[in-house]
């Protein structure tokens, strides 16, 4: 649940009364949850709204989710924060009080930008799922994944190819972190040393490793080569009712 709920200025909206609001609605969808169900905070630092956000950060999407109860988990989407925000940590945090429930992936230069995943802070992505692989086995740890991104210059298609395969990637190069030397360089607080296990990771070249997974899945080796030489996007064009109207590319 995303409510893009706020205030354009200051004097605009009490924060208090909006916060209230915006959590009667929420236990009033709540108590109809099915029992297999689970309901997702998004926080948003601003937009539409550019001077306040009712649910403008991971805390107060924290404090939403535990009072409305256990189905109710926070949702990260790796734009909806100030740049250079430390994500890899709010992901920490969450995941430590039971909170985590998902993510929008995506990138970012600016803001909100929904940038293809990876292609402008692939470390910062690595660093996030480093904190998802080292909570695997964690009681309740289930999160979902969605590709959460705008498409203005790009193919979707081919877009979304290549973001699936920059988190796959981001995914392997975690599951390479030689955990028990990090956290003996923690445990000695060398600081040298634990970023260096990290980065020896981040710079392995998983991409015969990712090749082979997509060979044994049935899938092409190279996705995009392989989407443009089976040409369906023209196929389709050809098919798809003529329109007048712009797109904005959201996906």
């Amino acid at each position: 649940v995303w409510v893009g709920d706020g205030s354009n200025f200051p004097g605009q909206s009490d924060f208090s009364r909006q916060l209230d609001r915006y959590l009667d609605a929420a236990a009033a969808i709540y108590a109809g949850l099915p029992a297999d169900w689970r309901l997702y905070i998004e926080h948003k630092m601003y937009e539409p709204a550019f001077y306040s956000t009712v649910v403008q950060d991971w805390g107060t999407s924290y404090l939403i989710a535990r009072e409305l109860g256990e189905q109710a988990l926070c949702l990260v989407d790796l734009g909806h924060h100030a740049p250079n925000v430390n994500v890899e940590m709010i992901v920490a945090r969450l995941i430590r009080f039971g909170k985590l429930g998902g993510f929008h992936l995506n990138d970012s230069k600016y803001g909100d930008d929904d940038l293809d995943t990876g292609a402008i802070a692939p470390y910062r992505l690595f660093l996030i799922f480093n904190e998802l692989v080292g909570a695997v086995g964690r009681p309740g740890f289930a999160p979902a994944y969605m590709l959460d991104q705008s498409h203005n210059v790009t193919d979707p298609i081919e877009s979304l190819m290549v973001s699936a395969t920059e988190a796959a990637r981001a995914h392997a190069q975690a599951l390479l972190v030689d955990r028990a030397a990090l956290a003996g360089h923690q445990d000695g607080n060398d600081a040298l040393m634990a970023t260096l296990t990290l980065k020896e990771a981040f710079r392995t070249d998983v991409e015969p490793i990712l090749a082979m997974a997509r060979v044994r899945a049935g899938a092409a080796i190279d996705p995009v080569s392989a989407f443009r030489a089976a040409g369906y996007r023209a196929h389709v064009a050809q098919a798809r009712p003529a329109s007048a109207a712009g797109g904005g590319g959201i996906v």
